[in-house]
């Protein structure tokens, strides 16, 4: 399998950037480590940022960032503006991810953000665009969703 891992985000606060983890396959170490909330809302679960991306980050510019506090996640990279898909690498590692927003987004609508790791395809994020687009990595998605475990969230705003 070229995806590895998994990681589903939801909108669950009034807070627009946040997206809180309900399910995953829980089996890549950077996330659950990097992604652990310590205070507020959902404390010991995981939770992310989709946020603009901020003009000191220096590389390929890119209009948006997936964030946790003030570390880079990854860039979201997406070539056509007209599906709710798009691309990036794990800052710090050597791979890559498939990002798919809720399929009736618009920018101020993303409600679900879906994050497939692909292990050691930092370098080859194109072809791994490619081969997603082209519906070659379907059953792939769809095992990855089956295999995810859902996760309780809990706590105040």
């Amino acid at each position: 399998m070229i995806l590895t891992d998994y990681y589903k985000g939801q909108r669950l606060t009034e807070a627009q950037s946040r997206f809180d983890i309900t399910a995953s396959t829980g089996e890549y170490d950077l996330f659950d480590i990097l992604l652990i909330n310590k205070l507020k809302f959902n404390v010991g679960g995981l939770s992310f940022n989709y946020v603009p991306r901020p003009d000191r980050w220096t590389g390929k510019k890119t209009d948006y960032a997936i964030t946790k506090g003030s570390h880079n996640v990854t860039s979201v990279k997406r070539p056509d503006i007209e599906t709710p898909f798009a691309y990036g690498d794990i800052n710090g590692t050597n791979d890559g991810c498939i990002i798919v927003f809720n399929s009736d987004f618009k920018d101020t609508s993303i409600n679900t953000i879906e994050i497939f790791i692909a292990r050691g395809c930092r370098n080859d994020t194109n072809s791994l665009w490619d081969l997603f687009t082209d519906g070659e990595l379907t059953h792939e998605v769809e095992a990855l969703r089956k295999k995810a475990v859902t996760k309780n969230v809990t706590g105040k705003n």
